[in-house]
């Protein structure tokens, strides 16, 4: 009886919201869609800005003063990297790299990135991947200028680690491409905004992972340093900075990765390079083309790792003598006036992409001989469960209905704070026009977050309970994480037609990655202790698993769906290339015509997704830890 009257309060507060829900039901039923009250009133200001900024761009004090000197300095400084790239002959590029990263790894080391990046030359691909490669040397290069600063600056400083906190959060949390509509009204089109828009998605890692490295250097360390008189500045660059350099090098081998994703997409912004021939790829639906592309983005992904971290070696004991390193230099001007002398400059035709045709045979056969198997799949989402939801939520249930569960939900998993802020991100996002355009993104979104669920956490766990699983699965994922989403992209096009199921498809390949590897790190974390005492008490393989292992993961765990619906998002644009429609279609459209407007609006709307999604799952995670003490 004591159990019924404890009980009761939660049962009548689940009755009020049903009540609740059922009442505005019935009042609103014959409503149309949320009122878009502040349509205009949003997106006429910021079209009137656009076409100010384009009419004064020649004239006006803030263009002609920075941001058009500002542009004018960084595309020279793309022009220059790409001609002396360009210039020098082909295998002067490989040769250097050799000698950068086998200066401190040895020989045989050093032979991995050079033959990387000899790779894209051979399939014909040499110019593009130069012009891509270029970007990114420039675009991770003020990234890292601007990160390693600012993240010294948050570790001596607690104040401005907090200032600068929700700003890394929410350009962590934004989709890249809502990036590429004020860099295109700020610096027009070309790879210029694309670089841009690349240092800003690309930032938060290196900040963050600085300020951890430094903040991480051992007390003692530094009052040893203090107590032989060395000054703050000396302290810093001789002592903290040195010791600090593998956790920071880390965040530039992170930056490089979401600069990479970004680089890519920046294609709609006119940077051409390798993104332009994804593109191109996509349109012709040629996977082996594709996949030869997505090899050059990886093969520059690992060069600029390589390079990245060669160079921040400065210990003279793992150094060469200066002998040695001056007889490579002078190699490398020997060579380079020799090929420049010879006319041996550009890369000579080898293979083509055509090398990969069996790879574009083999998709169309299993287009054909597996379409029982492909289109059934692709009925089943779209008929059986993205129809009936979107229609659900974008017809057959109120909108008032959807801000009360809405708000309902967020209060009673994470309080006030974020019921108030679900709601409010709600109703504006309603107010401005983007209402059904976002339920119907969000059906999209909640689909490929199941899916991708459903596969990271099982082997996610499978993974966390025996080393070698992971270590198989460890190059998998990786080429997963590095490979241009797009590339996912084209198969699933091929075999599954036009329309929202490619989009899941390629959302779930790229989202499972964090899934999988969060998973199992919170299973490999759980205490051996508490293994130990469940088995004691006579336990079997299954009830640790259900008992304890996935109990005391489960705030990890939750922290890797966070991540997996986060990934999703950022191939929301994606989506909307091959037909998903929705707000990834309405931002591909923005982009290309430069409407200013709704490009904000949808930008907004994702974010606003993103930001509710992302603080329900971290009240999630937060409730799921266990108490100090218990």
């Amino acid at each position: 009886m004591i159990e019924r009257v404890s009980r009761a309060p939660k049962w009548g507060i689940w009755a009020l919201c049903v009540a609740v829900a059922v009442g505005l039901q019935v009042a609103f039923a014959s409503s149309e869609s949320f009122p878009a009250g502040l349509d205009h009133t949003f997106s006429d200001p910021i079209d009137d800005f656009g076409r100010w900024q384009q009419s004064a761009r020649r004239t006006n004090v803030l263009f002609t003063g920075f941001f058009t000197p500002l542009s004018d300095m960084v595309g020279w400084a793309l022009d220059t990297v790409e001609s002396v790239l360009l210039w020098v002959p082909w295998y002067v590029l490989p040769a250097a790299i050799f000698v950068v990263v086998a200066r401190t790894k040895g020989w045989v080391v050093g032979l991995i990135p050079a033959a990387v990046m000899v790779y894209p030359g051979l399939v014909g691909l040499w110019e593009v991947t130069i012009d891509t490669f270029a970007l990114m040397i420039i675009s991770v290069s003020i990234a890292v200028a601007l990160g390693v600063p600012l993240g010294v600056w948050g570790a001596l400083n607690t104040r401005v680690e907090k200032s600068i906190r929700p700003v890394l959060d929410a350009m962590q949390t934004v989709p890249a491409p809502v990036y590429f509509l004020p860099m295109l009204m700020l610096f027009g089109i070309g790879r210029v905004p694309a670089t841009f828009a690349t240092v800003i998605y690309a930032l938060p890692p290196v900040v963050r992972l600085t300020t951890l490295g430094i903040r991480e250097v051992p007390p003692a360390a530094v009052e040893a340093s203090e107590m032989f008189g060395a000054t703050k500045r000396q302290t810093m660059t001789r002592v903290q900075l040195p010791m600090a350099l593998p956790t920071i090098m880390t965040g530039v081998s992170q930056t490089i990765m979401m600069a990479l994703g970004i680089v890519v997409l920046a294609t709609l912004l006119g940077a051409g390079g390798l993104g332009q021939e994804i593109m191109e790829t996509l349109s012709q639906r040629r996977t082996g083309r594709g996949f030869a592309t997505g090899l050059a983005v990886v093969a520059i992904a690992i060069v600029l790792d390589r390079l990245g971290r060669a160079l921040a070696v400065t210990d003279r004991s793992k150094l060469p003598g200066r002998k040695v390193m001056a007889g490579a230099a002078v190699a490398i001007v020997g060579l380079t006036v020799f090929g420049l002398a010879s006319g041996i400059t550009e890369f000579p035709e080898v293979w083509s992409v055509k090398i990969f045709d069996p790879i574009d045979n083999g998709v169309v056969w299993i287009r054909d001989n597996l379409r029982w198997l492909t289109r059934g799949f692709n009925d089943l989402v779209v008929a059986d469960f993205y129809v009936p939801v979107r229609d659900l939520l974008t017809e057959t249930i109120a909108w008032p209905v959807l801000l009360w569960i809405g708000t309902f939900v967020g209060w009673r998993i994470g309080g006030v704070r974020l019921a108030v802020f679900s709601l409010s991100m709600m109703v504006a996002v309603g107010l401005i026009g983007m209402w059904n355009q976002s339920l119907d993104t969000l059906t999209q979104v909640v689909a490929a977050v199941i899916l991708s669920v459903a596969i990271a956490v099982p082997v996610g766990v499978w993974a966390g309970r025996n080393p070698r699983v992971e270590a198989f699965l460890g190059p998998i994922l990786d080429a997963l994480q590095t490979i241009p989403s797009l590339v996912y992209i084209i198969p699933a096009v091929i075999f599954f037609t036009v329309g929202v199921v490619p989009g899941i498809v390629a959302s779930v390949l790229y989202a499972i990655v964090p899934g999988i590897r969060i998973t199992a790190l919170g299973i490999r974390e759980v205490p051996a202790e508490s293994i130990e005492a469940a088995q004691l008490f006579g336990a079997t393989r299954r009830q640790t698993m259900l008992g304890v292992r996935l109990p005391l993961a489960a705030p990890t765990i939750m922290a890797g769906i966070n991540q997996v619906i986060m990934m999703v998002l950022a191939m929301v644009i994606i989506s909307g290339l091959v037909g998903g429609g929705a707000l990834g279609f309405a931002a591909v459209s923005a982009v290309k015509r430069s409407d200013l407007g709704i490009g904000f609006e949808v930008g907004f709307a994702i974010v606003a997704i993103a930001m509710i999604l992302d603080r329900t799952t971290a009240a999630v995670a937060d409730r799921l830890r266990p108490v100090a003490g218990h």
